[in-house]
């Protein structure tokens, strides 16, 4: 009797070390990607000097839970699993032949958001250190790094910081449009 109940212990013992891994498989294979969202903000560059460095914010405010919701009514913001922001272009509306992207010699923009209630750090996640020299487009998108914002994304409020060092004076204030792309995966 002895080995029938030991015989029968590790057979549950084998049965439950198999199932529980896959409950994890089955809940990582539920998982969704929510739409590619677009940020499209206005943002202003002041006249600014040579060789100093000018900084334009602006903010965007999304409710992301009930965007995952239409994907999944399921799902949250607090399952969020990734969040990426995938590209940022800069347009400037109101270029001149003299002030324009190459009027400026790097840019970067940086990142936070209201997660926790209050405003956080920012973190670069874009950067170009060189410009052309050469006026060519009132476009410049700048490349992204590969960084996860899973936690700043559990917000409301999205706040953007560029920034942009002077390779000559400028005489003209800058006005342009910010289109920045992110992608955010949900799942249990």
């Amino acid at each position: 009797m002895k080995i029938l109940y030991r015989s029968l212990g590790f057979v549950a013992v084998l049965a439950l070390s198999t199932l529980l891994p896959s409950c994890d498989k089955v809940k990582d294979a539920i998982r969704i990607n929510i739409p590619t969202q677009t940020v499209n903000a206005d943002f202003v560059i002041q006249k600014v000097a040579a060789n100093v460095t000018q900084e334009a914010t602006f903010s965007w405010g999304i409710n992301l839970d009930s965007t995952i919701k239409k994907s999944n009514p399921d799902l949250g913001i607090g399952n969020i699993k990734k969040a990426k922001i995938k590209s940022i272009v800069l347009t400037l509306n109101n270029q001149t032949q003299s002030d324009n992207w190459s009027s400026f010699s790097s840019a970067d923009a940086s990142f936070t958001s209201n997660a926790g209630g209050s405003i956080g750090s920012y973190t670069t996640f874009a950067g170009i250190s060189s410009i052309s020299e050469t006026y060519s487009s009132n476009v410049l998108e700048i490349p992204v790094s590969d960084v996860d914002f899973k936690d700043q994304f559990n917000a409301t409020i999205f706040y953007f910081k560029l920034k942009a060092t002077a390779r000559r004076t400028t005489t003209t204030v800058l006005n342009g449009t910010a289109t920045v792309k992110f992608d955010v995966e949900a799942g249990l």
